[in-house]
């Protein structure tokens, strides 16, 4: 249940539609005047929908996470029912919207989808998930993948990061130790989010309790130049990186933990498939990620918001396909 005032508004609706996803895709248009159109009807549209007349009943998936109920006999079935129960349990609680958050668009969640679109959902792109399938041959396979002249500019970056003899290591939970707090938090408010050091070690805190969870981080002579906290998920063959924070004074940390140092670690252990997420999307597709978009359906009661948020889900999703399509002309240029 995501009430319309929760602090945490990743996928509560309003936000979703009218909040600061979509205020940073106007911002990052090129042409002024069409922005300008776009926030005005957007704004307009957002008349029409008070934000306490969205609390949400939500379902949500990771934008990693790989289906379950959809595979096996009777599994869309079983989705059928889920969908039906949850429906009811919206009414029950008078939520006026029902969410589905992070449908993948991918074969075998292609029964969700359906699913959804006949039964009157909204479907709004609202990101894409940058995935990068790890060669078991190792780092030079992967740097292999490119275009000479990408090729030798990748190379030439590990090789100035190698030159700073950083101190390279993978440990588990306890490589979450204390003079990283700052770094992380550095990095949250660096990209706008609301944070502070007590946030923060809760947030290390958490995710060490879950099993799985393998820190790499790196150390030069005067502390810690960056680290990557991630998940190993052995029976699917996937890294989910999950927390990560890296030197300003280097900008080269982040290339070399996030993606050389992690890629060559998933070679070792025979190859995996890893999922970066969303958001910057051009850093990612031009070292090799491909975007798996990320699908968000809504269905709310009352037919006039309803409306509107097919309305304004059509201009989200339109905005989020010219990133994803530039990020990916990006890569193809490469």
């Amino acid at each position: 249940m995501i009430p319309h005032d929760c602090p945490h508004t990743t996928y509560a609706t309003w936000s979703v539609f009218f909040g600061s996803p979509l205020r940073d895709l106007l911002h990052r248009l090129p042409d002024a005047q069409e922005t300008e159109r776009l926030r005005e009807a957007m704004a307009d549209l957002a008349r029409h929908a008070p934000v306490e007349g969205t609390d949400t009943l939500a379902v949500v998936s990771p934008g990693s996470t790989q289906p379950g109920i959809t595979s096996g006999a009777g599994g869309v079935r079983a989705m059928i029912e889920l969908v039906s129960e949850i429906e009811s349990l919206a009414n029950e609680r008078a939520l006026p919207v029902v969410e589905f958050g992070n449908v993948r668009d991918e074969p075998a969640w292609a029964p969700l989808h359906r699913i959804l679109r006949e039964r009157g959902y909204v479907p709004v792109v609202t990101g894409a998930d940058a995935v990068l399938d790890v060669p078991a041959t190792g780092l030079d396979a992967y740097f292999d993948g490119f275009r000479s002249h990408r090729r030798k500019v990748l190379r030439k970056e590990r090789a100035r990061f190698l030159a700073r003899q950083p101190d390279i290591t993978l440990l588990g939970p306890q490589g979450l130790t204390p003079d990283l707090v700052d770094l992380q938090l550095d990095r949250y408010r660096r990209y706008g989010h609301e944070a502070d050091a007590r946030a923060v070690r809760d947030r290390f805190e958490r995710a060490a309790a879950v099993p799985g969870l393998r820190v790499l981080r790196a150390d030069g002579e005067d502390g810690p130049l960056g680290f990557v906290a991630f998940y190993e998920d052995l029976a699917h063959r996937r890294i989910v990186p999950r927390l990560g924070a890296f030197s300003t004074e280097d900008r080269g940390s982040y290339f070399n933990l996030a993606y050389y140092e992690l890629i060559a670690h998933a070679a070792r252990g025979g190859g995996f498939r890893i999922h970066y997420g969303e958001s910057t999307y051009g850093a990612k597709t031009t070292r090799g990620c491909r975007l798996t978009r990320l699908v968000s359906y809504f269905r709310a009661a009352d037919p006039l918001l309803h409306g509107v948020l097919t309305a304004a889900g059509a201009i989200r999703s339109d905005l989020e396909e010219r990133e994803i399509a530039t990020a990916e002309g990006t890569f193809a240029a490469s």
